[in-house]
């Protein structure tokens, strides 16, 4: 209870499936007085035959001669591991499903391809606008919780001419902000970095993705191991290889690392299909992959710490400490690779108050958040909108959406909310 204004805190369970399709990650939070707090975590990992099942879906590789066709049963299954997560969240945390405000679900990103493009299936098809598209069950979600849920966060951005993604800086700049330039790096499947100016500055938030993060890497090991490991731990293997020259420079040379931000990439551009561009060019060269592996994983590494320093060229002023959360903060290599690359300090989140592989969950908890207040949950010059936007759509408890209840969060997030939440307003 906040002793300021008498009221309780907005409480939201957030959940998180990340490109690199490891398992579902889980934050229960508390917003108060400007305070964002992390009352309990936990991850749910996917057994190795699931995971590398929903790799092979997620790719439209045979058996499925029809993946999409499946999409409503993996959400239930999805939905089933969130609702046995967010009980032992609440547990853990002595919280009862009626103090919760909201729940947050970002789901699995099916397809997120942002520009215009045309459907090459489709004879004569004209031009589709963008699109991001992520499945859950939030109805599942809903009844089991008695609560709205907030899930596909991406489209309102998508639609306003954004790019969809990030959309976690939000959270950045309302935990992370200090009286310095700082940046905070997300090593997720994908990585993105984030730009937080000094808090006595006018210039704005700048966040893109920068290019692969672990999900080269852990596809890498997978397939090279015949699926006995998924993952480079504390990146060993790479530490032991040597990088391949010609192999990174023929992928730093993907133009995306040169493109403008806004700007935002995905499993179209580094997942399955670039693997197996990787693996053609070494055959190619004469190089059996298969005894490569570590060299291989070095070369990507490097690729990933590269394009992290690819991408403070984009910045307003160097900043004088990185933030990093995500999986990819357990690779020590990675990280040991990114702070010399980058000559900058990096620094887990852990030690700012909130857990790296929590930062997702909590993102998307805090969205949520955000989305039943009716404030914007988007950052323009993040993203390229044409507009800051509120995200997502609200799926309703079984005994509807109440006008009280709504009013309250409106009413508490007035108070609780932190400041940055709200787009700065030209003097």
């Amino acid at each position: 209870m906040d002793g300021n204004s008498g009221r309780p805190p907005l409480l939201s369970l957030g959940f998180m499936c990340g490109t690199s399709l490891d398992g579902i990650d889980g934050s229960l939070i508390s917003v108060e007085h400007g305070k964002i707090r992390l009352l309990a975590f936990e991850e749910s990992p996917f057994d190795a035959s699931f995971r590398q099942d929903m790799k092979r879906w997620i790719a439209a590789r045979d058996p499925l001669p029809d993946p999409s066709r499946f999409m409503p049963d993996l959400a239930t299954l999805l939905s089933r591991t969130e609702i046995r997560l967010g009980e032992r969240l609440l547990r853990k945390a002595g919280i009862t499903h009626g103090a919760v405000n909201v729940v947050g679900t970002h789901g699995v990103t099916l397809r997120h391809h942002p520009d215009p493009h045309r459907l090459d299936f489709l004879s004569g098809s004209p031009t589709a606008d963008g699109v991001s598209y992520q499945f859950s069950d939030p109805f599942s979600l809903a009844r089991a919780f008695g609560v709205p849920v907030v899930s596909q966060f991406r489209g309102a951005d998508v639609a306003a001419g954004g790019s969809g993604a990030p959309l976690a800086p939000i959270l950045h700049r309302a935990v992370f902000s200090a009286s310095e330039d700082r940046a905070f790096l997300n090593l997720g499947g994908i990585a993105n970095i984030t730009f937080l100016p000094a808090s006595s500055s006018e210039s704005p938030v700048i966040a893109f993705d920068t290019g692969p993060g672990n999900m080269l890497l852990d596809l890498t090991i997978l397939a090279l191991t015949s699926n006995r490991e998924h993952v480079d731990i504390d990146g060993r293997r790479a530490r032991a290889g040597t990088v391949i020259r010609p192999l990174l420079e023929a992928l730093a040379a993907d133009p995306y690392f040169c493109r403008t931000p806004p700007k935002s990439t995905g499993r179209e551009e580094w997942g399955e299909g670039r693997l197996s561009e990787v693996m053609n060019r070494l055959q190619s060269q004469g190089i059996d992959p298969s005894g490569r592996t570590d060299d291989i994983l070095a070369t990507l590494a490097e690729l990933t710490a590269w394009g992290i320093r690819r991408a403070l060229a984009f910045l307003p002023s160097p900043p004088k400490l990185m933030i990093a959360g995500g999986g990819g903060v357990r690779n020590r290599f990675l990280m040991e690779r990114i702070a010399a690359l980058t000559e900058m300090p990096v620094r887990d989140s852990g030690n700012f108050g909130l857990p790296s592989q929590a930062i997702e969950s909590v993102a998307f908890a805090y969205l949520a958040l955000l989305t039943l207040s009716g404030r914007p949950g988007s950052i323009r010059t993040v993203t390229g909108a044409s507009q800051e936007v509120v995200l997502g759509q609200i799926t309703p408890p079984p005994g509807g959406l109440s006008p009280e209840a709504l009013r309250d969060v409106r009413s508490l997030a007035g108070i609780h909310l932190p400041s940055p939440d709200r787009p700065r307003r030209p003097g």
